[in-house]
């Protein structure tokens, strides 16, 4: 299972050490290209404008294969069994999945147990059908396992296996001999394919529901072309990935040699993902990254730091730039026979910036059957622009940089965190032809003409509110953790103090919003250009703007505030409300929390246990 794997990219970083002294390295060259003869990744700046879009946008590709969602993105990670605190064995990094649409699990085909029998530690996380599940079925000895997989030797094992996935509701999805591209214990082609093929037509036999996978790692050995291998359309359903971005190679070698290794600058998933996307671009099927990520450990030295960056950069843009990517699967374990440690569960500044990622990217998908948005590059959006539009941003650099948004030559806001979105209020600009432009620190640059309808000219550059009474004075910052049915949530609030030191918190609106967004208590935020007020509708899924659960500044801010007129399911509501300007003139609505839950139908209490919490399955009972 894993160690195999493991030691299939330890020997693929010694044997590129030595073949790589043998031939020089070549660039990378076009969409054909599925083979590590050429060595480099593209590090092109490929620098592109995207539109956050409710429906696809004529560059969004759709294969109608199995079980492929018609928008969105599965993800999730691997399962990871161990000790819990009541001392017996199970799912130890279950408590991370509570929003994940997407589970993994390594399936030892040469045990006595059946895959049935392991239900006992991923089970409880498939009830309900909301999760998808991949199941690997490594070779056990690489190419030497072909034929007896070819021969019968394996189908009793495979057919129980198969028998019981098709008794699953969950979408289910089934990896098959994964890595071949990197085996040291080689197979020829036919002779994958004809085991590859074999186990495929059980599958078919016995779970037809399943999406088979054809899944290469991300590099392969030298001169190793991963679509030698392919088993044919027919018993192909998804391009799968094995897509790891490294610091530090799996044993020594010269810093000359991470091009070919894909490890150090070249560590980095949006280059080392390029020849599989490739691959599913020939075969017109959508890519799976079934297993990756990038180690917080290496030989015990912490490199949390550098794997978080990483983390957060993969997810927050690789479905952004390859909208072929349909799953991504992370790894969350360990092994004791490398120098890596991929585990993140269990790590908070990993496990930080992979929700960073994951919550900046509006393509996720948080449970099976969800709906999601589109990122649409402006190239092929032919739509015009009207009300709040939010955009995001993509460059190549090795590091983060900043981004300056514009229109019509005028900076409206920068932005200096994955993916570098921005959102704009279009009724602040003329009905017509206006120009969106972003420039990047490293001197990238795109522009494009966007067409607005529906203008209006309020008085903020961004969500703007006019309260009456207004007021205004400083807002102390304020960090609190809220117990939001039963899960502590971390709010960056901003507080009022009266004249006895007494404080009052406010709430970002749309940091709420996002929160509660998937329970009862979920609502939507708008603007209703005819009163000039906010608009919530109850009952609504939320549509991320970019941005939530983050402050785009920090410390005592100056506040405006005082009565809002909120419109709530179309009716005035009086609230108190303040606004905070960030550098760039963009405001930022702030509410107490019990108006809210009074007005959306929601409880909030405080208790000395519990502090501050939520019950969104509850009416508000007031103070």
């Amino acid at each position: 299972m894993k160690q195999s794997k493991t030691r299939n990219l330890l020997r693929l970083c010694l044997a590129a050490a030595m073949i790589l002294s043998l031939a020089p390295l070549q660039a990378f060259a076009d969409e054909s290209t599925t083979t590590i003869g050429t060595a480099y990744k593209s590090r092109d700046p490929n620098t592109e404008i995207y539109a956050v879009t409710r429906t696809p946008g004529s560059d969004y590709p759709f294969y109608n294969a199995k079980n492929e969602p018609s928008g969105g993105v599965y993800y999730g990670r691997t399962t990871l069994g161990g000790t819990l605190s009541n001392g017996r064995y199970g799912l130890i990094n279950a408590n991370q999945m509570e929003e994940e649409s997407a589970i993994s699990f390594y399936y030892d085909i040469t045990q006595s147990y059946s895959l049935e029998y392991w239900s006992y530690l991923y089970g409880s996380v498939l009830e309900g059908g909301k999760r998808a599940f991949l199941v690997y079925i490594n070779f056990p000895q690489e190419g030497a396992s072909c034929a007896s997989f070819t021969s019968g030797s394996y189908d009793s094992k495979l057919t129980e296996a198969f028998t019981y996935l098709n008794t699953l509701s969950n979408p289910v999805f089934i990896r098959i001999g994964g890595e071949v591209n990197v085996w040291t214990n080689g197979a020829s082609p036919e002779q994958y394919i004809a085991a590859y093929r074999h186990v495929a037509e059980i599958a078919h036999s016995r779970c037809p529901r399943a999406a088979l996978l054809y899944s290469p790692n991300f590099s392969s050995s030298y001169q190793v072309d991963m679509d030698s291998y392919y088993p044919g359309d027919a018993y192909v359903d998804w391009i799968g990935v094995s897509l790891y971005y490294n610091r530090y190679p799996l044993t020594p070698t010269d810093s000359s040699q991470y091009a070919f290794l894909g490890v150090g600058e070249y560590g980095d998933a949006l280059l080392n993902v390029q020849q599989t996307v490739n691959l599913s671009r020939i075969h017109k099927k959508p890519l799976m990254v079934t297993e990756g990520g990038s180690t917080n450990k290496y030989n015990g030295e912490d490199n949390s730091a550098w794997a978080a960056e990483r983390m957060q950069k993969a997810m927050a843009f690789l479905p952004m730039v390859y909208p072929e990517i349909k799953a991504i699967v992370s790894s969350d374990y360990s092994v004791s026979w490398t120098p890596t440690d991929y585990t993140f569960y269990n790590n908070s500044v990993v496990t930080a910036a992979y929700r960073k990622g994951v919550s900046s990217n509006p393509t996720y998908l948080h449970s099976v059957g969800d709906s999601a948005s589109y990122y649409t590059k402006l190239s092929a959006y032919t739509g015009t622009c009207a009300g709040e539009m939010t955009f995001a941003a993509y460059t190549y650099s090795p590091s983060k940089l900043t981004a300056t948004w514009s229109v019509d030559g005028q900076t409206r806001a920068t932005a200096a965190d994955y993916p570098y979105s921005f959102t704009l209020d279009t009724s602040s600009l003329t009905n017509g032809a206006h120009t969106l432009s972003v420039t990047f620190s490293n001197g990238q640059s795109k522009s494009y003409s966007i067409q607005v309808t529906g203008g209006a000219a309020p008085t903020q550059p961004t969500t703007p509110t006019s309260p009456s009474g207004s007021a205004s004075g400083l807002a102390y910052a304020s960090t609190q953790s809220v117990e939001v049915d039963g899960r502590a949530v971390e709010f960056q609030m901003y507080a009022l103090r009266d004249a006895k030191g007494n404080s009052t918190n406010y709430v970002k609106l749309r940091d709420m919003a996002y929160v509660l967004n998937g329970t009862r208590a979920q609502f939507s935020v708008g603007y209703d250009n005819a009163s000039g007020s906010i608009s919530l509708t109850t009952g609504t899924a939320y549509q991320a703007a970019g941005g939530e659960m983050t402050t785009p500044y920090s410390g005592d801010r100056n506040y405006t505030g005082g009565d809002q007129v909120v419109k709530v399911n179309g009716s005035d509501t009086a609230m108190t409300a303040i606004t905070l300007l960030d550098d760039q003139g963009g405001g930022y609505n702030y509410f107490k929390l019990r108006d809210l839950g009074a007005a959306l139908g929601f409880n909030v209490g405080w208790s000395v246990e519990r502090g501050v919490f939520i019950e969104t399955d509850k009416p508000y009972v007031g103070s």
